[in-house]
């Protein structure tokens, strides 16, 4: 039964028997804190849940129809291409509105594949832009470099585009750039994390949020070693059960902060804060102080792990920016939107095949692009 919803008498995560003495208010605070860290994680387990199915559904289900529409476009544009020149459609609106399509088309694919890498497509690109493809590529990737470069400075680090330098084509500078960007955010997240698990929960100065993420880390394990060590210590504890249990874990504790383990010294930080839990009537106001500072933090950092998982890295795929508002994509709705756009495309296609006159093509872009209408 969830404790949280117990109607006889109990109280956060330990039921509290009705002849026990009032609660003191540290002891209300950390069991306060111990539920709401409990809430926190339950529902980061549920959103994860979620946007572990949501990004399932996407691979399975839309990677495949995104897919096909490109292909699809990719046989648009040709088929496209021949009825863009001058003598085909005489009035210049009409003209410019179906090389507009055209370059829509060649821009999306650009996207989805992160550039083009079919010759004749270039070469269609080349007249509809105006603009050879080569240096549109260039202006992009240099584009890209100066975003890096942002990347690295926010994050105090010096940038390096070693990796870059291998790229064999647009697509793969595409993806080294965003495996760098993915590498470099991350690190930054380690140090701000590291930090914060440092100050358990208290406002860093602009100087302390830029040092380094191995010092900021090596300064937390000592912190929460030395913390952890003033509870755990076998010696002084009395009960011969507790202090077997604490032998255990001082051991695994020293194990952990002479190989700057800070994950697994925070499990053994939060393990046996909920362990106390079950004894808060014998725990010390200078115990019930520390774990209140710990779980503060804890707390803190949870939040912001729930407020921003739709950000990470991993569902970038299905994080769709609506409104100012990120929220996962929803997925049947956006696979049931794909079939109708690639049923479109196909109709298209079928009718550019058979087009003998500027009418016929009019009427074969018509349902994709409604502006696209013949000027008198």
């Amino acid at each position: 039964m969830n404790p949280h919803n117990r109607k006889d008498g109990a109280r956060g995560l330990v039921p509290v028997p009705a002849d026990q003495p009032p609660l003191t208010r540290a002891q209300e605070t950390f069991r306060s804190l111990l539920a709401k860290v409990e809430s926190l994680r339950e529902s980061i387990d549920d959103e994860e849940a979620e946007l572990d199915a949501a990004l399932s559904f996407y691979a399975a289900e839309i990677v495949p129809r995104l897919s096909r529409q490109t292909a699809l476009h990719k046989e648009l544009v040709r088929a496209l291409a021949p009825y863009l020149k001058k003598e085909f459609f005489p009035h210049k609106q009409e003209r410019f509105a179906f090389r507009e399509f055209a370059q829509e088309l060649l821009d999306e694919i650009a996207t989805m594949e992160k550039g083009l890498t079919d010759a004749d497509l270039r070469e269609i690109y080349n007249d509809v832009h105006g603009v050879a493809y080569l240096e549109r590529e260039r202006k992009t990737l240099a584009t890209v470099k100066e975003a890096l470069a942002r990347v690295f400075a926010e994050a105090g680090i010096e940038a390096d585009f070693s990796e870059l330098e291998s790229a064999c084509s647009e697509a793969d500078f595409m993806a080294k750039a965003e495996e760098i960007s993915a590498r470099v955010r991350k690190m930054k997240e380690a140090e701000v994390e590291a930090a914060r698990c440092n100050e358990h929960g208290h406002h860093l100065t602009d100087d302390e949020q830029t040092r380094a993420a191995e010092e900021a880390r090596k300064r937390s394990i000592a912190t929460i070693y030395k913390q952890l060590a003033r509870v755990l210590h076998p010696d002084l504890e009395r009960d011969s059960e507790r202090q077997r249990e604490k032998v255990e874990l001082m051991q695994e504790l020293t194990v952990a902060f002479r190989q700057n383990d800070l994950h697994t010294l925070l499990r053994l930080e939060m393990q046996w804060i909920e362990n106390e839990s079950g004894n808060i009537e014998r725990l010390t106001e200078e115990k019930l102080g520390v774990y209140i500072e710990v779980l503060r933090g804890q707390a803190q950092g949870l939040e912001n792990r729930l407020q921003n998982l739709i950000f990470h890295p991993r569902y970038r795929p299905i994080a769709i920016f609506n409104n100012g508002l990120t929220l996962p994509m929803k997925g049947p709705a956006r696979a049931l939107e794909l079939d109708k756009n690639i049923t479109s495309i196909e109709r298209c296609i079928t009718l550019m095949s058979e087009a003998q006159t500027a009418d016929d093509v009019r009427n074969a872009i018509a349902p994709l692009r409604s502006f696209l209408h013949p000027q008198a």
